[in-house]
């Protein structure tokens, strides 16, 4: 749970940080392809935290098939909001809501690196 808490805390800095960057350069037309792609990934982890709190005491084959189902849902997640951002949108900035889509990766790892360097024996 506490793995979710902190990427949510690293998803809105580097959302806010970068928007605000995507402004000051004059690269406006980007943001709402990178909000509406990070929006994608923060209502995930909203998922994704209630899902871990739900299963906090489950056997471990009922979280094996939650995190399948978890998979499906993200996947659905992100095409529900392309067909939006389709329909909602003319000339929608999909470069943009790629990389912020895909911004979850590299928090992942420098979360990974963070948590390797502090020597826990818990695993991530």
């Amino acid at each position: 749970m506490d793995f979710v808490k902190r990427m949510t805390c690293y998803l809105i800095v580097v959302t806010v940080a970068s928007t605000l960057l995507l402004e000051v350069f004059d690269y406006e037309r980007y943001i709402l392809g990178w909000v509406w792609g990070c929006a994608i990934n923060l209502l995930y982890l909203l998922i994704l935290g209630l899902w871990v709190y739900k299963l906090r005491h489950k056997e471990l084959r009922t979280i094996e098939k939650a995190t399948k189902l978890g998979t499906l849902i993200r996947i659905t997640l992100v095409a529900i909001g392309t067909l939006l951002a389709v329909y909602l949108f003319e000339n929608f900035p999909f470069v943009p809501y790629m990389l912020g889509l895909m911004l979850w990766r590299p928090l992942t790892i420098y979360e990974r690196i963070r948590y390797n360097q502090a020597d826990s024996p818990n695993v991530i």
